[in-house]
């Protein structure tokens, strides 16, 4: 395994400070630049995911490029990523890989073709099914091999939502909601049971809740009990009042366990308005930049003062992009909503063109603080 270079504590615990801070709308000097780093110059997505030994000594590489190029606000972590498809495997759904190894995977087929199948769907063992052994086999690993400086992100599961997606034809999915609504909260049901008994593995897995950024996929570290996370994409091309029957109850009940962190959504945005209804109140809003931008007035008024947005550039934009990007969001989110931007990167970026990078947004962040309406301590 790769060794991975000094890792100074106190600067990680300031950064991390930092983000408590933020989440909690108190002053701060900047508002934090995060990177997540991808490396497929020697090896491809594909052998990486399936390949834990591989992808763990290939991330410990861009934590220490992350060391070097960043002078601030990095926190190092591991993602172990087979592919956000976890949950389908454990359902027996064999993993489809497209002719570009560089290619997210997905899964072949659906498991339901009428609605009626759903009550025999078995519940599977997060134990023993699907990719779940190999995710905690290196999860354990990690923890056992790494400095506790280095943080883990959770398992990419998705939401009950999205796992609901991947098990229904997509015709059957919309249809459902109208024409069988009490199967489709039964599948919903028994995929959040066993979505958290899979968060419940990866904690026992880790040994330490806070050892983690979330239980997620999301690299940002989350402050101590607002580790909950929810992916709802699908949210995206339904109703604000199906959101709130088929989708707030039951990542509500993901956060009433693990705690009320944050919501995936890529965009656009049509619940925004209920976002922050959730039970417990979330903290923040993981979305991508590209699908979420339309949607800058309604996030504004959304999170005014209380929640943190955080947007990914992740679509392979520019220096220039990605700068007149967090300028537009820091102009229209200013001095209400503290928006962190979180940089997908991959290794055609050099060291020098990854610090200059971050130090033109840094500019941006820091006129973006002195313009936040910070609440009185």
């Amino acid at each position: 395994m790769t060794p991975i270079e000094f890792i100074d504590h106190n600067k990680i615990e300031q950064c991390k400070e930092t983000i408590r801070r933020i989440w909690n709308y108190k002053k701060v000097d900047h508002i934090p630049i995060s990177v997540c780093f991808d490396d497929f110059s020697n090896y491809t997505l594909r052998e990486q995911c399936e390949n834990g030994e591989l992808q763990v000594d290939v991330q410990i590489g861009n934590i220490n490029r992350c060391l070097r190029a960043l002078p601030d606000d990095y926190i190092p972590n591991i993602r172990i990523w087979p592919g956000y498809i976890t949950l389908g495997t454990m359902f027996g759904l064999p993993v489809h890989w497209s002719d570009d190894p560089n290619q997210a995977p997905g899964l072949a087929g659906h498991p339901v073709t009428d609605m009626s199948m759903v009550y025999d769907l078995p519940m599977p063992d997060p134990m023993s099914d699907g990719l779940m052994p190999h995710n905690l086999r290196w999860l354990r690993y990690c923890t056992e091999h790494l400095p506790k400086d280095v943080y883990l992100t959770g398992i990419d599961l998705g939401g009950p939502m999205n796992t609901a997606k991947d098990l229904l034809d997509t015709n059957l999915l919309y249809t459902a909601f109208y024409d069988n609504s009490a199967a489709l909260h039964h599948l919903l049901g028994k995929v959040t049971e066993l979505q958290i008994r899979c968060y419940d593995a990866i904690i026992e897995a880790v040994r330490d809740i806070n050892r983690f950024t979330s239980f997620d996929f999301d690299p940002l570290w989350a402050p101590e009990g607002r580790k909950g996370f929810v992916s709802d994409d699908v949210c995206a091309s339904f109703s604000p009042e199906m959101f709130r029957e088929f989708s707030m109850p039951y990542n509500n009940r993901i956060y009433q366990k693990f705690g009320g962190g944050r919501l995936h959504n890529c965009g656009p945005n049509p619940s925004i308005d209920l976002y922050m209804d959730h039970e417990p109140e979330i903290g923040a809003l993981n979305c991508s930049f590209r699908y979420s931008r339309c949607d800058l007035a309604r996030i504004k008024e959304a999170f005014r003062g209380k929640g943190v947005v955080e947007f990914n550039f992740d679509f392979g934009e520019t220096f220039d992009e990605i700068v007149n990007g967090y300028e537009e969001i820091a102009n229209a989110l200013a001095p209400d909503v503290v928006a962190l931007p979180l940089l997908f990167l991959d290794h055609t970026w050099s060291d020098s063109a990854l610090t200059d990078l971050y130090m033109t947004l840094r500019g941006v962040s820091e006129r973006y603080a002195r313009e936040i309406a910070w609440s009185k301590e």
